[in-house]
């Protein structure tokens, strides 16, 4: 999680009350930034979560605190003054937004955090300005119009923190953020620019930002620009941004920016407010074990900035806050209520439940994955552990396969975007990674993979599996047929082995795992064209069997 710095007395001054280092302690956990450190001088360090980047300054903590605590409603005056912004045409970064945020009352800490809010953004959402990159910029010294458009190598501007001109070339090459995130652009014939009416160039995306343009304590107006790769990723970041450097503006007020696109659509920023989101409180209580009316939950929904459009007896609408990109359904606005409710609160009632009728034991899932843990450390095989999230190219392309997955909706990074669904992916991306050490590999995972299933009702069906891979030069389905059949025998079970066909494995060496009639997994070889694609050249010999039918079977 993102480390953040905010000082005491900037967080107080924006909140309009003095806290003690108690309340401090006790506040910010609640609204999701665990304080790692209160210094004697008063820097506070706390660790945001990622799904909540309007924290990543002192100014959301502020707004943040200030509803939790009832201090007061934060509002914004959202105004369109008609400005404009023509978005000519850069096709590897297609997107551009843009907000203009007026009467700003700035000082040295004022810009830092507005610094490291930007910088904190680029590190996580932005991709490290793969997907997105953000700009900041006294408005003051820009003429708009403004226009996103491709430049030539040779042209020049003052890079920040430079004393002279640059071409966009030299940028690249001659400066710290250059050969920091040049790759993403260095193969590019002309380069992204962002210039206002009369020819001055504000920044480089994703690059640097000019030193003519740079925001300091004088500051009164400025305008946000973020672009890349994806239309919501810039207008979630311009409009953090823009709400969050807004609490440094007297009146709070945020301009709307049109920015036009070559084919004359417009992409129109900030975000004047949140989606809408149906709540069904029973629901809700379900979930959290509480017994909140409705009126209950809307007091503490307004702890966290929620605004009610509808409330029935059954049914409860409502609007999220502009600025918070986290909340995706009814489950994460649970979440709010139930942080807002306090834990310590519901975690108190567990005292008035009824007295257990037995003592606690085992799940029987759980007694079965045990045993197969020493049973097969005991044939000599190391137990390996995986993340249960993995991606499209792992789980299924290397393979040819067309399965779904479950996907993440805003994934923090690209190798995590999916959840896996089968385990033997995880197992050959460790034996490659192990291949130059090891003649011969045994290695094996217990662990849940999730299937897409429309019969369910949260679409997706969970299985716990055991994965066995085994590598060295000699393997072959011999061995993992072998190993199949001694780890069954443990168990006293016989195993009946049918042909099978299986993506990524060779067919005529592959098998299905039966026992009584009930097909529990497969063994087989993994097609030489998998392990070209992987550059690993030994044979692999692998099994996944499903512990949920193995169980089924053994209860019989």
């Amino acid at each position: 999680m993102p480390v953040i710095k905010i000082t005491k007395w900037d967080l107080e001054r924006l909140l309009g009350k003095v806290l003690s280092i108690d309340e401090i302690l006790d506040y910010l956990p609640r609204i999701k930034c665990e304080v790692d450190s209160i210094s004697e001088e008063g820097e506070i360090e706390y660790e945001a979560t990622h799904d909540r980047p309007d924290l990543y300054s002192v100014e959301g903590v502020a707004r943040s605190l200030r509803s939790f605590l009832g201090l007061g409603e934060n509002k914004y005056q959202l105004v369109d003054e008609g400005l404009k912004a023509y978005n000519t045409g850069v096709p590897g970064r297609p997107y551009i937004a843009l907000a203009v945020v007026r009467d700003l009352d700035l000082d040295d800490e004022a810009v830092k955090q507005m610094m490291q809010l930007q910088e904190k953004l680029h590190m996580t959402y932005c991709r490290r300005r793969r997907k997105a990159s953000i700009g900041v910029y006294d408005l003051d010294k820009i003429k708009p119009p403004l226009y996103y458009e491709l430049a030539d190598p040779d042209t020049k501007f003052t890079p920040l923190d430079e004393s002279r001109e640059m071409t966009l070339k030299e940028i690249l090459t001659n400066t710290v953020r250059g050969k920091e995130y040049g790759h993403i652009i260095a193969n590019w014939e002309k380069y992204p620019i962002l210039r206002d009416s009369e020819g001055t160039i504000l920044s480089m995306p994703p690059i640097i930002n000019s030193e003519d343009t740079r925001v300091t304590v004088e500051t009164k107006n400025v305008i946000i620009d973020a672009t890349g790769i994806d239309p919501k990723t810039v207008i979630d970041m311009v409009t953090i941004m823009a709400y969050n450097i807004a609490e440094r503006s007297r009146g709070k007020k945020i301009v709307f920016v049109e920015a036009i696109m070559p084919d004359n659509t417009v992409l129109k920023a900030p975000r004047e407010k949140g989606v809408s989101i149906e709540i069904v409180p029973s629901k809700v209580n379900d979930v959290l074990g509480t017994g909140l009316d409705i009126e209950q939950m809307i007091e503490l929904l307004k702890k966290f900035d929620y605004k009610i459009t509808n409330s029935q007896k059954e049914q409860l609408i409502v609007t999220i806050p502009p600025y918070r990109v986290d909340v995706k359904s009814w489950i994460d606005v649970a979440e709010d209520i139930a942080m807002a409710y306090g834990y310590d609160t519901i975690g108190s009632t567990a005292y008035d439940l009824p007295k257990a009728t037995h003592p606690g034991r085992i799940h029987p899932l759980e007694f079965l994955s045990r045993l197969l843990r020493k049973i097969l450390v005991g044939m000599g095989f190391i137990e390996v552990v995986n993340y249960m999230m993995s991606n499209p190219e792992i789980q299924l392309r290397i393979f040819d396969m067309e399965d779904e997955l479950i996907t993440i909706t805003n994934p923090k990074m690209e190798k995590y975007t999916s959840l896996r669904r089968w385990l033997v992916p995880g197992l050959l991306e460790i034996i490659d990674a192990n291949k130059e050490k090891e003649a011969e590999i045994r290695i094996f995972e217990i662990g849940d993979v999730a299937i897409p299933d429309k019969s369910t009702d949260t679409g997706a069906r969970i299985e716990r599996r055991l994965g066995i891979a085994v590598s060295h030069r000699k393997a072959t389905l011999t061995n993992g047929l072998a190993i199949v059949s001694t780890l069954m025998e443990r168990l006293g079970l016989i195993p009946r082995y049918e042909k099978a066909v299986i993506k990524g494995l060779l067919p005529r060496r592959t098998a299905k795992i039966c026992i009584d009639n009930i097909e529990i997994g497969y063994v087989g070889e993994i097609h030489p064209r998998v392990l070209l694609r992987i550059r690993h050249d030994k044979p692999v010999v692998v099994s996944e069997i499903i512990l949920n039918k193995l169980l089924m079977v053994l209860r019989r």
